[in-house]
Parts: C-alpha cells; sequence; structure tokens
C-alpha cells in the first residue's frame, strides 16, 4: 500500500521539484528502545490492534468528522507525495540512501505524470491538453491487460482510488474544456488549465483535508506561521510522516462500502487469490487492477455527501485509532506481492506498518512527544486497548499517533505529535514547493465553489454535476482549540 511492489517505477520530474531524497524531521531522535510485544503480535488478525470487521449497521467506530470519501483522497495524497520502492524483506533501511519516487510535493504527478511531450499515451490526441480515460467515459483508459494507463500504477490498487483518479482527470478535463475555451490548444492552455487544476487542489489540501484531520486551529496557524522548513535545496519526505504519522489513514479503512443506491461490496476478499466475482459474475469486493465492473461505479454522494437518515448516504470514515479492520491484516495478491501473501504476517498491513518503522530507525512516540513539549501519555493511556493491557514501554510512533487520536479526541482526528507531524510536512513541502500558491500566491482564492471556499463536495458537484453540500470544518466535533 506504500510503494511495496514497485521497484522499477517511473520517476516524475518537474520545474521546481525534484524527485528527492527520505530524510528525518529529527536527525537527532532515533531508535526504538524497546517494543514489548513485538510488530507480529501487535499486528496479528485477533491481535490487540484487530478492530474486527463490523457491519454496516454497526455504527460505533463511526467517525462524524471525516466522511469515507477523505480516506481514499488522503491515499490519494499519499501517493501524490512518497513512493518507497525498498521492499519490507529489506532491514534496517538506509534512510538517507532511500530514493522517493516521487515529487515531494502537491503537484499531481500522478494525474499528470511527465507531461504530454514525454508521456503522450496519458493524452487526448492531437491537442494533447486533455487527459485520457475509457472510452464510455465510467473508467481509467486500459492497456489489453486491463491495467490502467496512469501516472501511478498504485492509483488503481482498489476501485474507489481508481475512481479518484478518474474524478481528478475528469476535473482537469472539465477546466481545460470550460475556465481557458478561449484558448487556442497548445503548451500554453494546458499549462494554464494544469496551474488552475493544481491550485485549486493545493487549497482544498491545506483548507479542508489538513483541517479535517488536524483540527482547523492547528492547520490555520501552522499555515500562518510554519514551525518547521527545509533547510535542504529541495525537499524531503520526512519519514517520521510517510513511515509512521500520516499512516492514520490505515486505520479509518471500513471493511466494506456502499458504492450507490443499493450497491456496495467488502474492500478486499478474505482469500489472498480469491476470484473477483461468484459463480454467477457478480462482484464480490472492491480489489484494482481491473475493468471497473458498472455494479461497482462510484456515486461520490455516498462518500463526500452529507450524513443523514440514511448511513450509507454520507457513510463516515472509521475513528483515528488502533483498531484495523481485519481486512487490512489479511491483505491480497495484487495488493501486496505473491511471495508475501504466503506469510501471514507479511500478509498484516499493521505488522508491516509496525516492521517499517523498526527499520527505518523510527524514535517511539513518547521520545517525540517530550521533545515537542506535548503531554505524554501514560503508560495505561498507551498500552491498555478495550480494558486490557496489550504492552510496555516506549511505543512505534505510527501506533502512537494512533493511540493519542483517540485517548485525546475520541478517534475523530489526529492529535498531538501526529497532528504536529503532519501538520508541518504539509506546511513545509508547500513553501518549498516554488510553484505552489502558497509561494506564488498567498492570497489566493479559489474561483470555483462557493464563498471564497472549495471542497470536495464543490469539486464532485463542478466536474459532475450535482448538489453535494459540505460541513464547516470547525463545526464538527473533535474540533475544540484546547486539544490541538
Amino acid at each position: 500500500m506504500h510503494g511495496f511492489n514497485y521497484r522499477e517505477p517511473v520517476i516524475p520530474r518537474s520545474r521546481f521539484n525534484e524527485p528527492g531524497r527520505f530524510g528525518r524531521m529529527f536527525p537527532w531522535l532515533r531508535g526504538l528502545k524497546a517494543f514489548d510485544p513485538g510488530p507480529d503480535a501487535l499486528g496479528a488478525v485477533g491481535g490487540p490492534m484487530d478492530g474486527g470487521n463490523p457491519p454496516p449497521q454497526d455504527i460505533s467506530q463511526n467517525n462524524p468528522r471525516i466522511r469515507a470519501g477523505y480516506t481514499f483522497l488522503g491515499q490519494f495524497i499519499d501517493h501524490d507525495l512518497t513512493l518507497d520502492a525498498t521492499s519490507i524483506l529489506e532491514r534496517q533501511v538506509d534512510v538517507d540512501g532511500t530514493t522517493n519516487f516521487r515529487t515531494p510535493a502537491f503537484e499531481l504527478d500522478s494525474i499528470y505524470g511527465l507531461g504530454p511531450a514525454v508521456q503522450p499515451y496519458l493524452y487526448d490526441q492531437p491537442q494533447g491538453g486533455r487527459l485520457l480515460i475509457s472510452p464510455d467515459g465510467h473508467d481509467l483508459q486500459r492497456n489489453v491487460q486491463k491495467r490502467a494507463i496512469i501516472g501511478d500504477p498504485r492509483n488503481d490498487e482498489n476501485i474507489i482510488i481508481s475512481q479518484m483518479q478518474l474524478l481528478f482527470i475528469k476535473f482537469h478535463n472539465k477546466v481545460y474544456d470550460t475556465e481557458f475555451a478561449d484558448m487556442p490548444h497548445g503548451r500554453a492552455r494546458f499549462e494554464a488549465a494544469q496551474t488552475f487544476v493544481r491550485w485549486h487542489y493545493q487549497w482544498l489540501v491545506m483548507n479542508e483535508f489538513l483541517p479535517r484531520i488536524v483540527g482547523s486551529h492547528l492547520a490555520a496557524s501552522e499555515i500562518a506561521q510554519p514551525s518547521y522548513e527545509f533547510t535542504t535545496e529541495h525537499a524531503f519526505m520526512p519519514v517520521e510522516f510517510s513511515v509512521a504519522a500520516y499512516r492514520f489513514g490505515h486505520s479509518q479503512v471500513r471493511p466494506g462500502y456502499a458504492v450507490g443506491q443499493n450497491r456496495g461490496a467488502a474492500l478486499f476478499p478474505d482469500l489472498a487469490d480469491a476470484a473477483f466475482t461468484d459463480e454467477n459474475g457478480i462482484p464480490q469486493d472492491l480489489r484494482g487492477f481491473r475493468e471497473v465492473p458498472q455494479e461497482l461505479r462510484i456515486d461520490w454522494a455516498f462518500f463526500f455527501g452529507p450524513g443523514g437518515a440514511s448511513p450509507a448516504l454520507g457513510q463516515a470514515s472509521k475513528k483515528i485509532d488502533t483498531l484495523i479492520s481485519t481486512a487490512l491484516l489479511k491483505l491480497p495478491t495484487g495488493v501486496i506481492p505473491q511471495s508475501d501473501t504466503r506469510t501471514p504476517r507479511l500478509r498484516s498491513l499493521a505488522s508491516r506498518n509496525l516492521q517499517r518503522g523498526i527499520d527505518m530507525n523510527l524514535p517511539s512516540g513518547q521520545a517525540l512527544a517530550c521533545h515537542l513539549g506535548i503531554p505524554v501519555l501514560t503508560d495505561a493511556e498507551t498500552w491498555t486497548t478495550n480494558g486490557t493491557r496489550v504492552g510496555n514501554g516506549p511505543a512505534p510512533l505510527w501506533f502512537y499517533c494512533l493511540r493519542e487520536a483517540e485517548v485525546k479526541t475520541g478517534g475523530h482526528r489526529l492529535a498531538g505529535v501526529g497532528a504536529k507531524i503532519v501538520a508541518r510536512t504539509f506546511v513545509a513541502l508547500m513553501m518549498k514547493d516554488k510553484a505552489s500558491y502558497l509561494v506564488q500566491d498567498p492570497g489566493f482564492v479559489p474561483s470555483l465553489g462557493s464563498g471564497g471556499r472549495f471542497r470536495m463536495s464543490d469539486l464532485v458537484n463542478y466536474t459532475l454535476g450535482g448538489g453535494l453540500v459540505s460541513e464547516e470544518v470547525s463545526a464538527l466535533p473533535g474540533d475544540d482549540a484546547a486539544v490541538a
């Protein structure tokens, strides 16, 4: 789920950002001194982090602050920023010698690839300013083996993320056709549309997604007065962010989703190599790397729409906590290499995350909390799950960030260490990107949307039509500034 499959990806380039190295935000803090229990025990099916697969009618794990669509927007953003191609089997990874195969910037290289001149097969010819999709308009363009032809192959690993990729491609095409219709086809029109799309995307990331994840108070204060900056010539990807704090999204994943009216499916199958359909040809799950069946085409009202009488319409993401859906502890072939599915511990996303933190020599959550002057969780708060003590001592950074969210905000958003790492990284990346709106025009106001705001509901409405509405972030549960 974070690029373990891909050893030889295409490396994107841009005028202002270079694919960089991974590095450390806190290089003087490293090394988890003690970890009890180990990654296999914590991440095992039936272990302390196994949150089960509750049915849709069970709303006890619903997060009223974050709709289900933001889980996959978060995955889309992750794929825009970072790709670590080293294997989970490569122990004690050299952080400074690990290449990030994405540009560390919010510039949608997963959509645009290397541009129409270098990767013309992504673009509609002869003009070359619009991106290609399937002939029927409901799927990504695919080759004869049904693999998506896109800038980042990971954005086809499940149907929801592939439909998110399609949504952003359609967004660009709508902007190209509508906002710049008075310009002749060519490079100037393409770049004008690309900048327009990127800035609206960046504004959405910084002013809607980030406040939902870390709280509107912390997001606004970090943008106004950044507390961290890259002192290197180019930005790098902090491993405290990519390997730990930003993997909070894994805890938001539900075991299955409603994708439309009376339509839905499990995210992944129980069996690693299960067939895509049952004996009647009915799709069984939302695995990707295939054409999207008509039954599983996404109605975004079920992911970004308001909640209400129907728990499916505007369905919520799962809370941010240490309980992971069992579906992610039994990952199928395609999401991870076939060789890994033969070993139960390597099928567990939780075990993989915990092991990755050890391999990257990350500090414990308690050590970072002390360094940042944040009140440290007690041992009981850190290691108690459902009334049972599940460990002792310093906690892995990823696990600690999830537990902070659970203890301090009831699982509604990140808090403490996790919130600060994510907020600092987002703002530092934006400030290092010379082409970002925060550098070129800090007062930029989106022309799309309403009231000077641009939300995912606005993106869907503009691109596809419809009347989705979105709540004001600061009015949602968990946005108390005192918890920032």
